[in-house]
């Protein structure tokens, strides 16, 4: 026993002095290899590039590096994604530390959200060939009769809160708030003729001619560029409401299709697409009146079903439309950051991106593919309905089915084989839902058995 506390000890001293020694080559090799953190983020503002931007302050935070540097790209996004970014870069800067927002490379942009984040930065460096600006947002959900006046106060708040984020950072309030108010931009066309800077909406304009040249300029060319990782991409995808609307819709039938044809797997992928598109739209910050719609409408279309003349999977698929719209016209209910101005946040929009072209193609295609999905199976199971019953009452052995009621031991239940209702008995209770096989016909009834998984 001694010898083997001996050796224990000696394995626990060598793991001990191995991890020292590796903890002692770590901050050697950070602070030679970079001071500064780059993240670089080449998308729409959304979860997944909130997730990206936030955990990556919070890792130059935790690491020790007192400078950050944001490459920015960006059409714009959702506001409540924009205003977590901002207040995690509010964060960063109130304890000290310098956080610059790098819009490049050439072709670049920083328009709507993206403007905000620039200006909320410590700094904002642009290299020739790139814009900033235009961040009028778009407002959602104004009822009849208030728009002029719901549409001035929302320009105005957003107006305040960029003219505050702008003279926090000595910059020039007035121009920046004209990108509000007027949606106007901001170009760096060379690096002697830069408006952004000559308008002192900016700090500095590099002449660089690509993004690592700039870095370099700024003392960061050694530094790693981060970019997002899986986690980041995937709330990316699964937050696109276009995407969350197909998959429900795809998910909803082919739950419908594995009833006509009893597959099961069918059942689980259908599943797995409504449980991932409640998902995205959960993490999009959807409101719940549409996803309640979107819920009934599925409901109507599997009371199909039961109808069978067309007219609840058409009023369905409507319902669910509207539902998607709604995701469009009504605010986000994701609550404002603590880090607003003391003027308050603005309210009433969810977003600075309209609805483009592909939402209206994804609208046409759940609209029509939902209809023509319905019909479709409607006209399967008249098929099926119609078929002349077989010659041989024998032919239906081994088929397989679902039970539709709770089955008692030599009582009487119905199941689901075919597409067809049968009355069914059998020798054990069996649940509803359970799958069984024709092993018998007996008189009016089919005996039928559990179908054991493989």
């Amino acid at each position: 026993m001694a010898r083997l506390s001996r050796q224990r000890i000696a394995l626990i001293l060598f793991l001990a002095v191995a991890f020292l020694t590796v903890q002692a080559s770590l901050p050697q090799r950070v602070q030679a290899q970079s001071n500064v953190y780059v993240a670089s983020l080449n998308q729409n503002i959304d979860p997944g590039a909130n997730n990206f931007v936030t955990s990556s302050i919070n890792d130059a935070t935790s690491s020790g590096i007192h400078s950050f540097i944001l490459i920015l790209n960006t059409n714009g996004g959702d506001g409540a994604d924009m205003e977590d970014i901002i207040s995690a870069i509010s964060n960063y800067e109130a304890a000290g530390y310098n956080f610059t927002t790098l819009i490049a490379p050439n072709g670049a942009f920083a328009f709507s959200a993206g403007s905000y984040i620039a200006e909320s930065s410590t700094t904002v460096v642009m290299v020739p060939g790139t814009v900033i600006g235009s961040a009028t947002q778009i407002v959602s959900g104004i009822p009849t009769g208030e728009e002029n006046t719901t549409l001035t106060k929302d320009i105005n708040a957003f107006a305040t809160y960029m003219t505050t984020l702008t003279e926090e950072h000595g910059r020039n309030s007035t121009a920046t708030s004209l990108m509000v108010t007027r949606g106007v931009s901001y170009p760096c066309g060379t690096f002697v003729s830069c408006s952004a800077k000559q308008y002192g909406v900016i700090d500095e304009d590099l002449n660089a001619n690509s993004t690592g040249q700039a870095l370099t300029m700024m003392g960061a060319g050694g530094a790693t560029i981060h970019t997002p990782g899986t986690l980041p991409t995937f709330l990316s995808i699964i937050s696109d409401p276009n995407l969350d609307s197909v998959l429900f819709l795809a998910g909803i039938f082919l739950i419908l299709a594995d009833i006509y044809h009893p597959t099961l797997i069918l059942t689980v992928i259908g599943a797995a697409a409504i449980v991932l598109a409640l998902l995205g739209l959960g993490t999009f910050g959807a409101p719940i009146v549409s996803i309640i719609l979107m819920v009934i409408g599925s409901l109507f279309i599997f009371l199909e079903l039961k109808i069978h003349h067309g007219v609840a999977a058409i009023a369905g698929v409507v319902i669910f439309i509207v539902g998607f719209l709604l995701i469009f016209n009504l605010p986000s209910s994701a609550p404002a950051p603590p880090s607003c101005p003391s003027t308050g946040c603005p309210t009433g929009a969810g977003t600075f991106m309209p609805l483009g072209i592909l939402t209206y193609i994804v609208l046409g295609l759940v609209g029509g593919g939902g209809i023509l999905g319905s019909i479709y199976l409607y006209r399967v199971r008249e098929t099926l309905m119609r078929r002349p019953p077989a010659q041989n009452p024998k032919a239906i052995i081994g088929k397989q089915g679902r039970l539709t009621s709770d089955l008692k031991a030599g009582g009487v239940a119905t199941a689901n084989i075919g597409s067809e209702d049968y009355s069914v008995t059998g020798h054990i209770d069996l649940p509803r839902g359970t799958q069984v096989a024709v092993k018998d016909v007996q008189k009016l009834h089919l005996v039928v058995e559990k179908v054991e998984a493989e």
